[in-house]
């Protein structure tokens, strides 16, 4: 079967290395083995340094896909370069000697800097690893004194020492390995034939290989698996020792008979769950991948191994290979100068299905299917077997699932037919949703695998990785518009797909300094138009980092939320467009905070020309003012000569808590402005306002009473209720009370003094100004019901019934309520009414019904 070309068997299980990219797309005649090369998980990132520079000048780092199409390059511009390694989330991480270590995005922008200490700089750096954890990415590093020193996330970088490893004298390790955990990275050392846990502080333990045929001179490689499980062991003999990586289980031990030491020694492990597996843990599927000059040798856990020849490496006489590893979550890149290939175990799956002879579901299935096409009666007989044994739906579901571990379009699409030809006879919901899901997971995989996106996933690690990881790592790429039509594919939430990316493309599309403001502008606006919860506000911002402020202003005309544009323009200088934009919003809080950063950031002067363009804004601040800063509202009305307003604020400082001298300064203040306002009637009122507050001092200082922040009227009461009469008079005549007011001053001081003899002599004094309803009002009001009555027959004949019921006569209120047949007054009566007047109540209550 053609499909099962290239598999090899080792031991119980076959491994399978397939072609992603051939030939490359970078220069045909490039040399591997004359570059630093590093390559990425999740995705297969290249990045190539030129080996051959001077110490690290005149170096020029390139950064390819996976299929060796460039995307960016840089010049080397630091110091000593050592090495360089890829973050988790696609950053390279270069290292320089002096234990400095740069970060670059993929563009080859500069991030930011890291320090490994005062003792790698001294000291140099001599070797380096670049491991990935639960943390996220971490160094180890090898200073001159052969100590290691750890930041376990570059992140937050916190530089850890290690133990140092015993016995070391002028020679440093003659191996070493990183191996992360859930506390941090410790590391594996060895001195000659010597292994050493090394941790932090002083903790070292010392390891001893389960199993050792015969003890070595010195083991000269070793290599920790991905998933921290597996160690292996290269010795000065040529032997390769396999074993768990607490050393107390040995797999397998197997003599290579090649000199010297392995330019790599890797592990080929599933870490990760494969697509549409039952099971939540990865299979158990491990070996180990050793790379000399000529050629690889796959050694399995039970001494199986295989050999695969590197035909680039023939021609080489350099020490570096010119093939580089690289190992990946379920398998090992293998990259040359004209191909990228992947070594991976072949899927059980997989292997159930093509496998000659298998007679698993799956491939009866798939048997059925390659029948049904050639119009084949044995289709049928195929498909009663799976019927009659109920294994249909599993067939189903490893065909599903087996097309998900294909590279090949070809046979993705035959595994798809057989799969749906099955489902046609097993409709269930879950076949189905695996079945979309599969074919959604292959359209996107595929579209990564394209020579112009050169993303080298496969399902599991896209499982693994998650979709929203992808789309960010897109956006990375900055391939927008693939990231975009995913969004679609998948039918993502707004927020999480198609608006974040397009926020990301405006961005990256106000980065573009060779492109005019109105252009981009425009474009940004044409684009997201219709796209829901992008904020033109955060592509404005990034305008302003790239120095852009007028497209930035340009921006936020776009931008829905006002806060947002306010702090914005603030943000660039432009404080009078902010209180502009505040006040249309119509929030007056943002208007207030838009107006306080205009004044904080201009002269006076400026501000109130500014302030003044703007009617509403000009009226919030002056209430403002008026409620917060007297001092400057005044400032406000003196600058525009509003004297009337200016007279006022000082009106008010006159009633405020302060001493008599400053309440007669504001005053007088306020006077002078009345009278520069022409404004006879308020400077009157406040001469006299003036004159009654020397009186009130005067009065106070006769009588000893307290008088100031007192009215004319309470002033006159008080002196009444004091019997000032005679002062009381003068006052009455000095300030021109009316009789009116006098009369109901009068009245009421008397009433309060319950000299009611007094009061009855000066209701006949002469005839009230006020009629005779007040002085009945004031007897009720202290208790002298009997003093009122003597009032009622004096009051106006259409109040008597009102009279009569203040003074508690009902019978009497009600006589003259129905004597007179006033709705009004009868009502009044009815509802005044209280339970010792029922029976005047109902009177009144049949009265009314006969009235109306």
């Amino acid at each position: 079967m053609t499909e099962t070309l290239g598999w090899i068997q080792l031991g119980k299980r076959y491994i399978r290395k397939c072609t992603l990219y051939e030939p490359m797309c970078w220069n045909a005649g490039i040399d591997l083995s004359k570059h630093i090369v590093s390559i990425s998980r999740y995705g297969g990132l290249i990045a190539l340094g030129n080996r051959e520079s001077n110490n690290g000048r005149n170096l020029t780092i390139h950064i390819y896909n996976a299929a060796g199409k460039e995307i960016s390059s840089f010049k080397w511009n630091s110091g000593p370069f050592l090495g360089m390694g890829w973050t988790n989330s696609d950053d390279l991480l270069c290292i320089q000697e002096d234990g400095k270590i740069l970060l670059y995005d993929i563009f080859g922008q500069f991030i930011r800097i890291i320090r490994m200490g005062k003792e790698c700089e001294d000291h140099r750096v001599l070797e380096y690893e670049i491991f990935l954890s639960s943390a996220g990415t971490g160094v180890v590093v090898m200073n001159g004194l052969y100590r290691f020193m750890v930041v376990n996330n570059v992140d937050e970088p916190k530089v850890r020492t290690l133990s140092q490893v015993p016995g070391l004298k002028s020679t440093p390790p003659s191996s070493w390995c990183a191996l992360p955990g859930p506390r941090g990275c410790r590391v594996l050392a060895a001195n000659d034939d010597e292994i050493y846990l090394l941790d932090q502080g002083d903790l070292c333990t010392r390891q001893y290989p389960t199993g050792l045929s015969s003890e070595p001179a010195s083991y000269i490689c070793m290599s920790v698996s991905l998933d921290r499980k597996h160690v292996a062991l290269y010795t000065n003999e040529a032997t390769v020792w396999i074993g768990s990586a607490d050393f107390k289980e040995k797999y397998c031990e197997l003599r290579t008979n090649e000199g010297g030491c392995p330019k790599q020694m890797l592990w080929c492990c599933n870490c990760v769950v494969s697509f549409g597996s039952a099971s939540d843990r990865p299979t158990d599927d491990k070996a180990l991948v050793i790379y000399w000059q000529k050629k690889i040798l796959v050694i399995g856990p039970g001494k199986d191994w295989v050999r695969y020849d590197v035909e680039e490496d023939y021609s080489n006489t350099s020490i570096h290979g010119a093939a580089v590893l690289c190992a990946d979550v379920d398998g090992i890149h293998i990259i040359t100068g004209n191909r990228h290939e992947y070594l991976q175990h072949v899927p059980k799956t997989v292997e159930d299905i093509y496998f000659p002879g298998s007679v698993e579901p799956g491939s009866v299935l798939y048997d059925a299917s390659k029948e049904y096409e050639r119009q084949s009666e044995k289709a049928d007989e195929y498909l009663r077997i799976l019927l009659d044994k109920n294994e249909l739906e599993r067939a189903v579901e490893q065909c599903t699932i087996a097309s998900t571990f294909e590279f090949v379009s070809r046979s993705q699409k035959q595994l798809l037919r057989a799969a749906s030809f099955g489902k046609t006879f097993r409709p269930e919901l879950e076949l189905t949703d695996l079945f979309v899901n599969a074919c959604q997971y292959l359209r996107v995989l595929n579209a990564l695998h394209d020579f112009n996106v050169g993303i080298a996933l496969t399902a599991a690690q896209l499982q693994h990785l998650k979709m929203d990881c992808l789309i960010d790592r897109l956006v990375v790429r900055r391939q927008f518009r693939l990231a975009f039509y995913i969004c679609k594919f998948l039918k993502m939430a707004e927020d999480r797909g198609s608006s974040r990316i397009l926020s990301h493309w405006a961005c990256y599309k106000v980065q573009q300094s060779n492109v005019p403001d109105e252009k981009i502008a425009y474009d940004i606006r044409n684009k997201l138009k219709n796209a829901r919860g992008v904020s033109y506000a955060s592509v404005a911002e990034k305008a302003v980092e790239k120095g852009r402020k007028d497209l930035a202003i340009k921006l936020l005309e776009f931008e829905s939320r006002a806060s947002e544009q306010v702090r914005l323009l603030s943000k660039l200088g432009k404080h009078t467009l902010a209180v502009e934009k505040a006040v249309e919003s119509g929030d007056s809080d943002l208007a207030y905070e838009a107006i306080t950063r205009l004044r904080e950031r201009s002269s006076l002067s400026d501000f109130l020309v500014a302030i003044r363009q703007h009617p509403i804004a000009y009226k919030l601040h002056l209430k403002y003012c008026r409620e917060q800063n007297q001092r400057m509202l005044k400032d406000l009305h003196e600058q525009e000569d509003n004297f009337i307003e200016l007279a006022n604020c000082h009106v008010r400082d006159s009633y405020g808590p302060i001493r008599r001298e400053e309440r007669n300064v504001a005053l007088h203040s306020a006077l002078d402005s009345f009278n520069k306002a022409r404004n006879e009637f308020a400077a009157k009122m406040t001469d006299e306002q003036l004159q009654l507050v020397k009186d009130q001092i005067d009065l106070e200082q006769e009588t000893g009473g307290n008088y100031i922040d007192s009215s004319l009227h309470d002033t006159l009461l008080m002196l009444l209720s004091s019997n000032y009469n005679q002062k009381a008079e003068k006052m009455r005549k000095q300030f021109k009370v009316s009789d009116k007011r006098w009369w109901w001053v009068k009245l009421t001081a008397l009433a309060d003094q319950r000299n009611f003899s007094e009061l009855e002599a000066f209701s006949r004094s002469k005839k009230s100004p006020i009629g005779y309803m007040p002085f009945l009002e004031s007897c009720v009001r202290n208790n002298a019901p009997k003093e009122a009555e003597k009032y009622v027959s004096k009051v106006a004949k259409d109040q008597q019934v009102a009279a009569l019921v203040k003074t508690g006569n009902m019978r009497a209120a009600a006589d003259m309520a129905i004597q007179i047949k006033n709705l009004c007054d009868l009502e009044l009566v009815h509802k005044k009414c209280g339970p010792e007047h029922r029976d005047v109540q109902e009177r009144v209550g049949n009265f009314l019904q006969q009235l109306r």
